[in-house]
């Protein structure tokens, strides 16, 4: 079952949209203009407004996730995490093959790294959290 905001609660995630549309509008810009660090620039400044007027509405005592939804949240995440690493996995060992390919090389070592760093980056997070927890 979906349930759609509707009302004032609605009215108070407005601010975020617009911000999410603003920066649609400057990475389009950014991009088209070669001036990809603007981009960058934007996507960190919308990243900090959010989660600061986020913050803002919490404080208010405005609830806009429930327990619930923050575990539809964490196992959606899972699920996208385990299979966009074995679909790296399965690319590294598509490229395998082909790394006599000079084109290929550097697609070869780039999903390789990702997926080093996807793996070492899950392995902290459990180290961490099993020591948080």
């Amino acid at each position: 079952m979906v349930r759609v905001m509707s009302g004032r609660k609605g009215l108070l995630l407005l601010p975020a949209l617009l911000a999410v549309m603003a920066l649609g509008w400057v990475v389009g810009w950014a991009t088209s203009s070669g001036k990809s660090e603007y981009a960058i620039v934007a996507f960190a400044l919308t990243a900090i407004f959010v989660n600061l007027y986020f913050s803002h509405l919490e404080k208010r005592g405005i609830v806009l996730e429930d327990e619930r939804t923050l575990r539809i949240n964490e196992i959606a995440s899972r699920r996208t995490l385990q299979i966009t690493g074995i679909g790296l996995a399965v690319a590294l060992l598509v490229l395998s093959g082909k790394t006599s390919d000079p084109r290929m090389e550097g697609a070869f070592i780039t999903v390789g790294l990702v997926l080093a760093v996807m793996s070492a980056l899950h392995l902290l997070f459990r180290h961490y959290y099993g020591r948080v927890m």
